[in-house]
């Protein structure tokens, strides 16, 4: 039932106010992002700016052609293609569904995820694969700022570093790896010991041990590098660039193991 208040105070009366009023307006008011997300998931159901489906592991992802084209040269040619120019479902296989639909997070506009310490060698690997160089840029100055961060250096972390800036040609990051292992206080030995040393090519293995082995003089002074790949930031270094560039080239022409 609707009731009407009216409160007078003297010559001065307060205008009529309803009681449903009252309720309507002490109820909270739903903003745009809540109202949104009432009504779907991103990525999980469809929006209204859905207009293709990347099927990973028999699970469907809605996007846009727009955002996967503006990443991705190598999503483009697959969207352009005669095969899937037409369709409205793409499968990506060999790919993890939560790995595709971090990607998606991160690369949105509207969202932008921040890289994880969980995710950020399978998002590197995606960003090499698609030639996504902006993030692939990304994920390398994450990782150097977490070695920078590291007062004790994690011997796992700095093997995976190490690892891939040797499989994805990352020379800032392959150089801080160096740079931290020619410093006399590391101890090699227990790096031979971790899991990941067997990961190693046989090239960077033998390169570790000559580090090593040579004397701080030899190998260290005060250096700012101009990174390989066009629009990279300059960092400083610690470790000969110019024999580190000729290594690091090297690196490449050697037999994997």
């Amino acid at each position: 039932m609707t009731s009407e208040l009216k409160f007078n105070f003297g010559n001065m009366s307060l205008s009529t106010i309803h009681s449903d009023d009252m309720k309507d307006r002490k109820r909270p008011r739903q903003n745009a992002t809540d109202a949104r997300s009432e009504k779907n998931v991103p990525f999980i159901e469809e929006d209204a700016f859905s207009d293709i489906v990347l099927v990973v592991e028999g699970k469907r992802l809605y996007t846009a052609r727009s955002l996967l084209s503006m990443s991705s040269p190598v999503l483009t040619r697959l969207l352009q293609s005669p095969e899937f120019k037409e369709k409205r479902e793409i499968p990506l296989t060999g790919k993890k569904y939560e790995h595709i639909l971090e990607l998606l997070y991160i690369l949105h506009p509207a969202y932008q995820r921040k890289l994880s310490d969980q995710s950020i060698f399978v998002i590197l690997s995606l960003a090499e694969e698609y030639q996504i160089w902006n993030l692939k840029q990304k994920c390398e100055e994450s990782l150097l700022l977490c070695l920078n961060n590291e007062k004790s250096h994690n011997e796992e972390l700095l093997l995976k570093c190490l690892n891939a800036s040797d499989e994805f040609k990352l020379f800032a990051l392959w150089t801080k790896c160096l740079q931290i292992i020619s410093n006399p206080s590391f101890g090699m030995t227990s790096l031979q010991r971790s899991s990941g040393y067997e990961n190693l090519s046989r090239f960077l293995k033998s390169m570790l041990e000559a580090f090593k082995g040579t004397t701080r003089e030899d190998i260290s002074k005060p250096a700012t590098h101009q990174s390989l790949s066009s629009g990279r930031r300059d960092s400083t270094t610690f470790v000969n660039e110019t024999n580190l560039k000729k290594a690091y080239s090297t690196s490449f022409t050697q037999t994997r193991s």
